[in-house]
């Protein structure tokens, strides 16, 4: 067994390297696989897939679902840029010692789009048609992740995925992977994950254009994670019934963009409140992020509250919204 978990820990970190010294910016399809879901991990900047272990982990590392204790459901919605709207959700179940298993999903509207030609025939100015169309994504996951030492979890991710555009569509299958160690020392924690590895989308099935296929966004990220206050045995010690500060790093790379840095910071006191800011480098847009969260035990259940703003400077700053229910 300790030689599987040495493999899989081998075989994420060469993942991590393939395809490092290419930038192919803008030729992957299916972007919105690289749009952040969960309030919480938005409102650090993205940087969470070590210092986070909710059932929203299964859309940034699969190993961190190993956290969910007992049965967890959330859901999110996401008020995007040019008036689109994501609606997400997840929900983990853990059975103690054969591991946790989860079921999410990912759906986003275009709403109605103007139909127009690329040149007009009359010689107008306006190519619009006066007709509409419109387009959506869908993702269905299936996770499963376990804990092989009290230190370490591994998990993988299943999922459906399809693109939808007109009169055309494109879909196929893909995995995730990654990894979770808590080496238990100053609240020090490790990550590594790999998404969205799959064959490539086409939405033309024509022998004449069975050429025109398209990767996938394949993001590569290591994390840490180290709770700075908030015990005894931390650098500065602290109660965690009273405050917690936690500092999160991602290092990212993608096979359609150079490397990338996500930096993040989550305050939470008297387990009842939390603040949290991020930022991200190498963005031209949503850089800062900021973010609140709200827990609230119901006694059949804990209910959670999230809210994360990203300011951005063109564009239309997105807004998220996640509610959480802990049994």
């Amino acid at each position: 067994m300790k030689k599987l978990i040495v493999s899989i820990i081998i075989l994420l970190s060469a993942l991590l390297s393939i395809n490092a010294q290419f930038n192919k910016a803008g030729r992957t399809a299916m972007q919105f696989l690289k749009i952040g879901i969960g309030a919480r991990q938005a409102g650090m900047g993205e940087a969470n897939i070590a210092g986070v272990q909710d059932v929203n982990s299964i859309f940034w590392n699969p190993a961190a679902v190993t956290g969910v204790d007992g049965i967890q459901a959330s859901f999110s919605y996401t008020s995007w840029i040019a008036d689109l709207n994501i609606m997400s959700g997840a929900v983990g179940v853990s059975l103690g010692q054969v591991g946790t298993f989860t079921l999410s999903y990912i759906t986003m509207d275009y709403g109605d789009l103007q139909e127009a030609y690329t040149t007009s025939p009359t010689g107008n100015i306006d190519t619009r048609t006066g007709s509409s169309f419109s387009g959506s994504d869908l993702l269905l996951g299936f996770g499963f992740a376990r804990k092989f030492t009290d230190k370490l979890s591994i998990g993988v991710n299943l999922k459906y995925i399809r693109e939808d555009l007109h009169v055309y569509y494109s879909d196929l299958w893909g995995f995730d992977v990654g990894s979770y160690y808590d080496t238990k020392w100053k609240g020090i924690k490790l990550a590594m994950s790999a998404q969205n590895f799959s064959s490539q989308a086409r939405w033309l099935h024509t022998k004449e254009e069975e050429q025109q296929s398209y990767e996938l966004p394949i993001v590569y990220r290591i994390g840490a994670s180290i709770d700075l206050l908030g015990g005894e045995d931390l650098f500065l010690g602290g109660d965690p019934t009273k405050h917690l500060v936690t500092l999160n790093v991602d290092a990212i790379h993608t096979n359609d963009y150079a490397e990338r840095l996500h930096l993040g910071l989550e305050y939470r006191a008297f387990d009842m409140i939390t603040l949290r800011s991020g930022y991200r480098l190498n963005y031209e847009e949503g850089n800062l992020s900021l973010g609140f969260g709200f827990d609230y035990d119901a006694g059949f259940a804990k209910l959670n509250l999230d809210y994360a703003y990203v300011q951005y400077d063109f564009l239309e700053s997105p807004h998220r919204v996640t509610v959480s229910l802990e049994f």
